[in-house]
Formats: structure tokens, C-alpha cells, sequence
């Protein structure tokens, strides 16, 4: 049974030739004793429960403060990703078009030479064709004096 402070306070002993029954009294006091007993105890684990209950709260801000930063690096980390990959792709669009301008400028280069191939050729052909046309005239005009009637010179007779 337990008691309120109104229980113990309000208590009375019935009284006997020197004043309260002592049996009485020491039975009250067992039960008091035997209450405030369990009081303690209980306000001992309630202590040992609060104490464990102020760790484990602890504990908790520390996980959470430590996933805060987490959270914050894996942020940062990302975005430093994401600038590096940037980067990285801006240096690959700017070798691709600096190598694509070499390999212009070599087909530039490899055109003009062509070309200049090209004109060479055709002036040796222009040349082979007068040689040609030349040679064909000599040709012809070496026939046309083989047509021409032979006459053989005459021999004087003395």
C-alpha cells in the first residue's frame, strides 16, 4: 500500500497508558519504511533509465551531426565531380576542335598539293600535245615530200 503525504499526515494512533500503541506506531512506520523504500528504488531506475535515456539521446545527435556532415561532403564532393567533369569536357571540346582544325589544315594542305599536282600534269600534257602536233606536222610534211614525184638528177654526158 502506498502512502500520501495526506495519509501520514492525517494519521491517528489510538492511545494507551503512556501514549500511542507502540505496535501500533512501529507496524505505520514498517509501511512507511517499506513505501519510501520502494520509492527510492524506483526513483533509482527512473534515474539509471533517465541517465541511459540522456546517453542514447546523445548517441543520436552525434549520428545525426555526423550524417549531417556526411550529407554536406557527399554534396560537395558531387558538385566538385560535376565542375571536374566539366572541366574535363571542355578540355576534350577544345582538343577536339583544335585536332580538327590540324586535320583541316592538313586536307587543306594535301588539297594543294593535289591541285598543284593536278596543274603539273596538265602542263606536261599541253606540252606532250605540241610535241605531239609538232611531230605529227613533221610527220606529214616528211609524207607529202615522199609523194611528190622522184626525180633523179641527170648526169651530164661528155
Amino acid at each position: 500500500m502506498r502512502f500520501t503525504p495526506m495519509d501520514i499526515t492525517n494519521r491517528t494512533f489510538s492511545r494507551s497508558i503512556r501514549g500511542y500503541d507502540r505496535e501500533e506506531v512501529k507496524n505505520f512506520l514498517q509501511l512507511v519504511s517499506e513505501d519510501l523504500e520502494a520509492l527510492i528504488a524506483e526513483q533509482t531506475e527512473q534515474k539509471k533509465e533517465l541517465e541511459h535515456l540522456k546517453e542514447s539521446l546523445s548517441d543520436l545527435r552525434e549520428r545525426e551531426n555526423i550524417l549531417k556532415d556526411t550529407m554536406l561532403l557527399a554534396q560537395e564532393t558531387k558538385e566538385e565531380i560535376q565542375k571536374n567533369a566539366m572541366k574535363e569536357a571542355e578540355i576534350i571540346v577544345r582538343e577536339s576542335e583544335l585536332q580538327a582544325e590540324r586535320i583541316i589544315a592538313t586536307a587543306h594542305d594535301r588539297a594543294t598539293d593535289v591541285q598543284q599536282e593536278i596543274d603539273e600534269l596538265i602542263r606536261n600534257r599541253n606540252q606532250l600535245i605540241r610535241e605531239l602536233t609538232g611531230l605529227i606536222q613533221n610527220t606529214e610534211s616528211f609524207l607529202e615530200t615522199l609523194k611528190k614525184p622522184y626525180s633523179s638528177p641527170k648526169k651530164d654526158k661528155d
